[in-house]
């Protein structure tokens, strides 16, 4: 493999990826791997301020739920206009996302795009081996990298992320994508770690997608409606895995997933979610899914994904060599 990527995929994980469209990959990354991605998170933290991306979700619920949308007015001009989305979960009904009533003491931050700006975090998505893991999770003969979101929960962050579905925010048809979740730090129910409804990237349904801090679809949004979060929390096909720094969960772009709050007192929870996808992808453009400013291409829908804005980053060598 490499330095970074210590093992391969075994046969049982693949199988298990197949049967429940996500499989938890313990003590795949090394420690040299673990420490780049952590510098390479923390430094998006420190030049947020230089991203049309990054946001502070917490101050986000915090104007809802206080009726404030007008503290949002600074946050009009980037990927999203949060004031717009706060004004949508407002006029929707619909109820923030908390584990409970009390206010959060930590912040729930979200970048999107970090490859595009951040060297060290490009680097890591593009040169760690990661692609000859998702060939292997989906065994694909080709894999691109599509792109990247950091999440990352400080202690006491009680903002849960609602369940959703990756494949309708992504602008892409066909199955060959998965979804590399990588935290730096433990990460299980207390801080926070991922639910995953397994089994239901094979339910053949599309869900709308929504704002992440409540249940409320985007503006025409299409798909169908999720179910309410309780009931997608008490549904016995959820798993949430305990991880440490140096495993990786891979789950299916189709996969119907959410997480809790950080209840913990002092572990923050960061976390990358890395793209990556085969070669039977092909782009389709949903206007009602999030704009990503930094996919800079022509394809239209129907084409495959062949640009440098997605790059091959892995060859099944028998194919590298036929080529």
């Amino acid at each position: 493999m490499s330095q970074h990527v210590i093992r391969s995929i075994t046969p049982d994980e693949a199988a298990i990826y197949r049967r429940d469209g996500v499989v938890q990959l313990r003590g795949v990354l090394s420690l040299r791997a673990v420490n780049q991605l952590r510098g390479a998170i923390d430094a998006a933290l420190h030049t947020s301020v230089d991203s049309a991306s990054a946001y502070d979700l917490t101050r986000l619920v915090k104007a809802i739920d206080d009726d404030d949308l007008d503290s949002l007015n600074d946050l009009c001009d980037g990927q999203y206009d949060i004031k717009v989305i706060a004004e949508l979960v407002k006029a929707s009904g619909a109820q923030t996302l908390r584990d409970d009533d009390a206010d959060s003491t930590g912040a729930y931050h979200l970048d999107s795009g970090v490859a595009a700006r951040l060297r060290a975090f490009k680097d890591f998505c593009l040169n760690t081996s990661l692609g000859e893991l998702a060939g292997g999770i989906m065994s694909c003969d080709q894999i691109r990298f599509y792109d990247d979101q950091i999440f990352v929960k400080e202690p006491g962050c009680l903002e849960r992320t609602a369940y959703h579905q990756d494949s309708t925010y992504f602008h892409l048809e066909g199955d060959q994508t998965c979804v590399m979740w990588i935290p730096v730090d433990p990460a299980n129910e207390v801080t926070g770690a991922i639910r995953y409804l397994r089994g239901s990237h094979k339910w053949g349904v599309d869900y709308k997608p929504n704002v992440f801090v409540a249940a409320t679809p985007f503006p025409n949004a299409e798909g169908e409606e999720l179910p309410d979060q309780d009931t997608l929390d008490n549904d016995p096909r959820v798993v949430q895995f305990e991880c440490e720094p140096g495993d990786v969960i891979i789950h299916h772009y189709k996969t119907v997933h959410g997480a809790g709050g950080n209840h913990h007192q002092y572990q923050v929870r960061r976390a990358a979610s890395l793209r990556y996808c085969g070669e039977d992808m092909r782009y389709l453009h949903r206007p009602y899914a999030p704009p990503q400013a930094h996919h800079t291409h022509n394809l239209e829908d129907g084409d495959p994904i062949e640009t440098d804005c997605f790059p091959l980053i892995w060859s099944r060598p028998d194919q590298a060599e036929a080529a």
